[in-house]
């Protein structure tokens, strides 16, 4: 094979690259939860459209450059990942410069991984790691993303154990949300009186932060302080991520009122994202809700979204469905919403969630606490398994050298048929070897390459009968 002057001591590189000692160990990076949480704007209930849009929305800002005035972080739990994808694609984009210098990249990916015989084959991987190397690598090869596992080599690597969950994402933007707050209060010269009650809400329209539980005057200069940039965007979505529910724990009833009002809220960002109007305060007519000059709102709605979707600004939309659910708004109109929007407390300088023993605030961590001890006992488990799969794993072949195994035995086994010779006719003119064909059938059976069609273990030995239909041993 042409390695194009690719030295003999790669493989010793590429073993030093897959380090099983971590650079950077942190707390923060742990396995992720095995159910998957929708989180953000796409957990809307009612109707797939509305889905389609907010889903689509949410990703496509994931993760855009802030507002100036924005101080609050980005709550998306697409965030947390984006350490973890630098690290990724950094490492692979380099081993995939190195994998073209091969005159086939793909078999030396293979060889790398499964053929120890290779002057290239990297040691010290479980086969586990050695598949997620593999399948990394060839995406990479083919101009694919390389996918983010917890078992990654890199990450273990990198980061001393899995990604991060979600619950300490939570705690972790919780953590900056407050130390912004604070900064802003600062920054404001705002004071919370002793024992006041600070109450923050922020609608799911145009996301703007009211505060209550103090004197008017305090609660305009606070939200004068914090209604920045994305500060009431970010606030509200990360709040929605809080959701104890989302734990297995009793959802507060603000959470209930959320969420009757998602869809409705995703139509209004959707006719606000197309046309910059707000829909509540529009003149609304017989059916139709018309534009400041005139117009139908959704003739203006649908030009602009067709503008934006031939700049490819914008993905497709199932259009006839969002009119379907367009028309329920116009007739339902916008009354009675005084309970839209979620509510976070404020006390002795950190948020807390309202109506609930399972939050991120001061006293409602013991959850948390048990969660994050529980991933830490978790990955200390699985290096200490790590290790002992590493010593089982060498004594059982894999990949190359199990298939070798495989072929060796199966051409040992032919061999015993080697004497038995057939006449032009087809006629056996010499006896197999019947305990050399039961073997090979046994073989391939326990391989997977014959599967019997009865529970009952194919027997050549022995007069085979048929009585009634039914086979019969002698």
């Amino acid at each position: 094979m042409n390695v194009n002057g690719v030295g003999s001591n790669v493989a010793k590189d590429y073993a030093a690259v897959y380090s099983n000692q971590p650079v950077a160990a942190s707390n923060k990076s742990e396995e992720e939860k095995k159910t998957a949480k929708t989180v953000g704007a796409g957990t809307y209930q009612r109707t797939d459209s509305a889905e389609v849009y907010a889903e689509q929305a949410y990703q496509s800002n994931v993760p855009p450059d802030k507002d100036a005035g924005t101080t609050f972080p980005m709550p998306s739990s697409i965030c947390r990942l984006v350490e973890y994808t630098k690290a990724i694609n950094e490492h692979y984009e380099k081993v995939n410069e190195e994998n073209k210098k091969f005159d086939n990249p793909e078999k030396h990916i293979w060889d790398k991984y499964h053929n120890p015989k290779s002057p290239y084959y990297v040691k010290g991987l479980t086969n586990k790691e050695r598949n997620i190397c593999e399948e990394a690598e060839t995406r990479v090869l083919y101009g694919l993303p390389a996918p983010v596992n917890s078992y990654d080599p890199v990450i273990q690597r990198n980061f001393g154990g899995g990604i991060m969950s979600e619950e300490e994402w939570n705690d972790e933007v919780r953590s900056s949300i407050n130390d912004s707050i604070n900064r802003l209060f600062e920054e404001y010269g705002i004071v919370i009186p002793e024992g006041a009650k600070l109450r923050l809400k922020v609608d799911p329209y145009e996301y703007k932060i009211a505060a209550s539980g103090v004197d008017e005057a305090l609660a305009r200069r606070i939200e004068e302080a914090l209604n920045k940039g994305d500060n009431g965007k970010y606030l509200y979505g990360h709040l929605r991520q809080c959701n104890p529910a989302d734990n297995g724990f009793e959802q507060p009833r603000q959470y209930l009122y959320d969420r009757a009002y998602q869809e409705k809220a995703v139509m209004w960002h959707f006719v606000n994202d197309m046309t910059g109007l707000d829909m509540r305060k529009l003149e609304n007519r017989d059916g139709v809700i018309y534009t400041p000059d005139g117009r139908n709102l959704w003739d203006a709605v649908t030009e602009r979204y067709n503008e934006k979707l031939a700049k490819a600004e914008i993905g497709v939309l199932p259009m006839s469905s969002l009119y379907k659910e367009y028309q329920i708004y116009v007739k339902e109109g916008w009354d009675k919403e005084d309970e839209r929007g979620l509510t976070v407390g404020y006390k002795d300088g950190s948020l807390y969630d309202l109506d609930t023993d399972f939050g991120y605030g001061s006293g409602q961590r013991e959850w948390l606490d048990k969660a994050k001890e529980g991933r830490q006992q978790f990955w200390e488990n699985y290096r200490k398994e790590r290790e002992e799969t590493l010593r089982t794993e060498k004594d059982i072949p894999v990949g190359y050298g199990k298939w070798l195994a495989e072929l060796s035995r199966t051409e040992e086994i032919v061999s015993g048929l080697s004497n038995s010779t057939y006449s032009k006719t087809g006629t056996l003119l010499n006896q197999p070897d019947l305990k050399a064909m039961q073997q090979l059938l046994d073989y391939a059976v326990k391989n997977g390459r014959v599967i019997p069609l009865t529970k009952e273990i194919l027997r050549l030995p022995g007069r085979v009968a048929t009585q009634g239909g039914f086979d019969t041993q002698a």
